[in-house]
């Protein structure tokens, strides 16, 4: 669960700093396939062994009014900067968890992400789990399905595919891992 006040095991001051960097903000945004109103929005740099966007926040340049380089988890980055670090738990001390509530761990959608204790999180696993339609029954694993999801993406990106395109090609990489997914061929 990380340490007493620690958001991603990073201090809250640091969180608050990094998303104060114009700079960094900017590298995020420009990291991020924006898509329709409740829509995922996938991130589009590195990614992690569990499929979440690995962001660097901060300058790599010793600058003194701005935090210093780190790779944090994007999808905390762009929680923080939507709607600031969280608050600790009044009775524990410990910041919640940022989760995913569409089960997509390289969605940076603000409205698809939510704070909430590691039980919550594991209990929202376990519901959804069951769908055969979920993300979670992705036979390529978290990693797999957003390697996929962010291929596909850049491929038809630099297609210039235009934004059905891009949508299909999306829809296309989505279904390919889902045992029930029907897959249709564009």
């Amino acid at each position: 669960m990380g340490e007493r006040g620690q958001l991603g095991r990073i201090p809250r001051d640091l969180w608050e700093a990094l998303a104060e960097d114009n700079d960094a903000r900017a590298r995020y945004y420009g990291k991020v396939h924006w898509r329709g109103p409740g829509q995922c929005a996938y991130f589009l740099g590195a990614l992690s062994s569990g499929g979440h966007g690995r962001f660097r926040a901060g300058t790599r340049r010793a600058v003194a009014d701005r935090p210093g380089s780190l790779v944090v988890p994007a999808h905390i980055f762009g929680y923080v900067l939507s709607r600031g670090v969280p608050r600790p738990d009044p009775v524990t001390g410990w910041l919640p968890v940022v989760r995913h509530r569409c089960d997509e761990p390289s969605c940076q959608a603000a409205g698809h992400l939510a704070a909430g204790t590691p039980g919550e999180n594991a209990r929202d696993y376990l519901a959804r789990r069951a769908d055969p339609y979920s993300p979670l029954n992705d036979r390529r694993g978290p990693r797999g399905r957003a390697v996929a999801i962010r291929d596909a993406i850049l491929a038809a990106l630099a297609e210039d595919a235009g934004a059905a395109g891009i949508e299909a090609a999306i829809e296309r990489a989505s279904a390919a891992g889902l045992p029930g997914a029907q897959q249709v061929l564009f």
